[in-house]
């Protein structure tokens, strides 16, 4: 869906895509890529280390985490963290992790994907808000502080069930 979105932003506007990982050889991501005539707008970076997984959120305008379900959404809070504004679906625990600090559309809603970046792309107050709510809700929410004292609450919890 973010590909669909993608191809018809940048027939618009001079646009690029950095996809944090590496496509299947031969795999669908790569025909569709083809396919969509996408090859000279879309890098991936394949396998990263810290450091340039940092490098390519400090280039990046905007941070986009399609996933159709999430489980905790580690990039989402590692995007805030980097104060980068976040587009990412409603998928699993993605409005959980991003709050409000995040614009949200439908997982596989390749239009309201691509109405949210050019929304993002013309609207820099709104990209800065973004960026710095985020970057708040990372600092004030996940914590290892916080872990541990939820963690502490939650074992008294079924300490006190269990007896």
């Amino acid at each position: 869906h973010l590909l669909h979105a993608v191809r018809a932003l940048v027939h618009r506007r001079n646009l690029s895509l950095v996809v944090i990982g590496t496509p299947k050889k031969g795999g669908g991501i790569e025909r569709l890529v083809r396919g969509l005539d996408l090859s000279r707008h879309i890098r991936f970076t394949g396998r990263i280390d810290h450091n340039a997984f940092v490098r390519e959120y400090a280039r990046a305008a905007i941070a986009v985490v399609p996933s159709m379900y999430e489980g905790f959404g580690l990039p989402v809070g590692e995007a805030m963290a980097c104060r980068l504004p976040v587009i990412c679906t409603t998928g699993g625990a993605l409005p959980e992790v991003a709050g409000d600090a995040a614009l949200m559309v439908p997982p596989g809603d390749a239009i309201a994907l691509e109405q949210a970046i050019e929304t993002l792309l013309d609207d820099p107050k709104q990209r800065e808000s973004l960026a710095q709510k985020g970057y708040e809700r990372v600092m004030q929410t996940f914590t290892w502080e916080n872990t541990a004292r939820q963690t502490a609450e939650a074992y008294r919890d079924v300490i006190h069930d269990y007896r």
